[in-house]
């Protein structure tokens, strides 16, 4: 390894480090996990999603969605594009009925909100981009996910808003995203359960339009709902995680060592082994993919010290071990962003086109297959990226 190499590892690390002690003051402001009712709380998420059952058949949770009534708020055509900003009534039902009065209280997040940068007519290819954890602002997603090029490049892209963020964030809120995921299982899991119902909708709304093949992709937070629409979606085009998260418990944990939160916690008898459990409903790792093996890619940063590549290389592992992309920057200091795109832009247009030769028997919706047991990030097997990408680059499923 060249030394600018390693010093764009060593140096996107640091500034990770850095980051995560803003990151904890932030997401500890959205939820005590510590309050004084917290054994109470925990003890009632395990029993509402502690059932195994929920890990096994994800369908148990996420429930498919009808159509949403999605409305045109606003369209705006510039030289390059036409940009529409879509709006919808979520109708999300909690899984535990006892949390829908928490929920609702939030009126901003009762709908949801999507920005699509589309060309002219019908039937394009649609690649759908979730964001990452408080960055719900469209102008900067376009960004981050190099929406220009895309769409340069004949694909329609559409910008999902997660919930409490952007636009769904409730006017008590410091910032978007402050409770989502937040740091209490109910918080998480209707989150997560709210996420996924909203954006599977949206899919179905495009099908009902007749749009072309769909694709996703998604970054850190997003990139864990782009691993877990792997799971429920069959007939998505491609997946792409980002720099995903893959155990929201196992990332509460590790950062949480030596800080009062946890040693709290765990005074109060919480361990991680409780927290995956309570949240293992929606963990990829629990969950086979349903896309076809060709259709996935990974994106890692080698000095990512927020989501570690140990728990990339646990979701490379879980998922078959398809192709994966390393870069020598971090989760916040994205060294090497515009070849990364650039892949994953060859990427996307390679499936689209794909689909477009297939006969009609490939491109039917693949049959459940049966759900593994679920690696552990960091296992024994997945302790570092994969010898073949050490300067960033990618790998294929033999790693070589």
């Amino acid at each position: 390894m060249l030394l600018p190499h390693r010093l764009l590892v060593a140096g996107g690390a640091l500034v990770d480090r850095a980051a995560l002690r803003i990151m904890e003051a932030m997401l500890l402001s959205g939820g005590d996990p510590n309050a004084p009712d917290a054994v109470a709380r925990h003890d009632t998420a395990v029993r509402v999603y502690g059932d195994p059952h929920l890990r096994t058949d994800p369908r148990l949770f996420f429930r498919p969605p009808c159509v949403p009534d999605i409305e045109v708020t606003s369209r705006r055509r510039t030289r390059a594009w036409t940009v529409e900003r879509l709006r919808w009534p979520s109708g999300y039902r909690c899984f535990d009925p006892d949390w829908q009065a928490e929920l609702d209280r939030h009126e901003a997040n009762g709908h949801g909100y999507a920005e699509w940068l589309r060309h002219e007519g019908r039937g394009h290819p649609v690649v759908v981009c979730v964001h990452s954890w408080a960055t719900g602002w469209f102008p900067l997603q376009r960004l981050l996910f190099g929406a220009e090029a895309m769409f340069r490049a004949g694909m329609d892209v559409l910008l999902f808003m997660l919930p409490f963020h952007g636009p769904r964030t409730p006017a008590t809120s410091r910032f978007g995203g402050q409770l989502f995921p937040g740091t209490l299982p109910h918080t998480v899991n209707e989150g997560m359960g709210q996420a996924i119902w909203d954006l599977r909708g949206l899919l179905s709304w495009l099908r009902d339009r007749q749009a072309g093949p769909v694709g996703m992709m998604g970054m850190s937070l997003g990139g864990y709902t782009t691993a877990l629409m792997a799971a429920l979606e069959p007939d998505l085009a491609f997946t792409v995680p980002i720099i995903p998260a893959v155990s929201i418990a196992d990332l509460m944990w590790i950062h949480g060592e030596g800080r009062p939160a946890r040693r709290l916690a765990e005074a109060r008898g919480v361990t991680l082994d409780a927290l995956r459990e309570v949240m293992a409903v929606h963990t990829p790792l629990h969950h086979a993919p349903q896309v076809p093996r060709e259709a996935r890619l990974i994106v890692a940063g080698l000095g990512d010290r927020i989501c570690p590549p140990a728990h990339v290389v646990s979701l490379w592992e879980h998922w078959e071990r398809p192709r994966i992309v390393w870069f020598p920057g971090s989760h916040v200091a994205h060294f090497g962003r515009s070849r990364v795109l650039r892949e994953v832009r060859t990427f996307a247009a390679e499936r689209f086109a794909a689909l477009d030769a297939a006969p009609p028997a490939r491109r039917a919706v693949n049959p459940p297959r049966a759900m593994p047991a679920a690696p552990r990030p960091g296992a024994r097997a997945a302790r570092r990226p994969p010898r073949a990408a050490p300067r960033g680059g990618s790998t294929d499923s033999t790693g070589t």
